[in-house]
């Protein structure tokens, strides 16, 4: 599994624009990079489940997944903690 750019994210904005609709939005987006996590999370914990029990599964094909889980949640820790610093910048602004 790879993990690469949130999909849809200029899509659905040139396809909300061209619609008159309002584009997904960032909460829109937040949930589809969310689900992505799970799902790289998933198939980690299939392939080590499978390698646990004995099934047939090549081991550097269980620490690629490990790795790419691992990745992923360091990337959403990271976007996370900007999102915050980001936050209580504002949230110090003087008006």
């Amino acid at each position: 599994m790879e993990i690469g750019r949130i999909q849809g994210a200029g899509v659905a904005a040139q396809a909300g624009m061209a619609a008159g609709k309002p584009a997904a939005g960032f909460a829109g987006l937040l949930g589809q990079a969310i689900g992505q996590l799970q799902s790289v999370s998933d198939s980690a914990n299939t392939k080590v489940n499978a390698l646990a029990t004995g099934q047939d599964v090549d081991l550097h094909d269980v620490m690629i997944a490990l790795e790419t889980e691992s990745l992923a949640m360091s990337l959403a820790t990271t976007v996370r903690n900007k999102a915050v610093e980001a936050y209580q910048e504002i949230f110090r602004m003087q008006m």
